[in-house]
């Protein structure tokens, strides 16, 4: 099996036993054994190759050679925190904060997608001094408690939660899954109006969003 240590079977069984179940696998009545990867492409145990559609840490591709070669460059020479004093930090600051309004100008790196949401989070509540959120049927924000508080995820599929009083669900901006589909005169009016009239409810209640 091409890049395969164990086979498909062995490594479910080891999944089942040592990974938490909540943490779950794509098609899990097949699951897709992944081994490799390269450009927009996925390879599995058999050399299947697959179109990758999902993975959003591959910006550039899969094995990207200037990526991999600046990734082990950096490695060989040090590999810390943010917490120290090192010139790539305020580089790489510098040149993002090029590309974008002059005001935009403050930096906070994380390690994923769930720290980064985590923060906008804090950082919105600090500002306007409300609660109140919007989010999407069917969204999903990350894996910290305070992403999981504010998740459709928690409320529609965890048993005995409740959703918050301060957590407003939109319907869904999507043609495939959304009540707006294709063929709707309007459908970006419409999807919007549903985001005002939540709004005006949550103002009813004496929340502001």
């Amino acid at each position: 099996m091409e890049g395969a240590i164990f086979d498909k079977k062995k490594t479910i069984g080891l999944r089942k036993k040592h990974i938490g179940p909540s943490c779950k696998v794509f098609f899990s009545l097949d699951p897709i054994k992944i081994v490799r990867a390269k450009g927009q492409y996925m390879y599995d145990d058999t050399g299947k190759r697959y179109l990758d559609c999902i993975n959003n840490v591959a910006h550039v591709g899969h094995s990207h050679p200037m990526v991999v070669a600046a990734g082990a460059k950096q490695m060989e020479l040090l590999n810390t925190n943010s917490r120290f004093l090192h010139d790539n930090l305020v580089q790489y600051a510098q040149r993002l904060q090029a590309t974008l309004p002059e005001k935009l100008s403050v930096c906070y790196f994380v390690n994923s997608g769930s720290e980064a949401n985590d923060l906008a989070l804090r950082l919105a509540w600090q500002y306007t001094g409300h609660k109140d959120i919007i989010t999407l049927e069917n969204a999903y924000h990350g894996h910290v408690s305070s992403l999981i508080n504010i998740s459709p995820y928690k409320f529609h599929q965890l048993a005995n939660a409740e959703q918050s009083k301060y957590v407003h669900v939109a319907l869904s901006p999507d043609i495939y899954r959304g009540i707006y589909r294709q063929g709707h005169p309007d459908p970006a009016t419409a999807y919007a109006d549903d985001v005002k009239h939540l709004i005006q409810k949550a103002h009813e209640k004496g929340h502001k969003v």
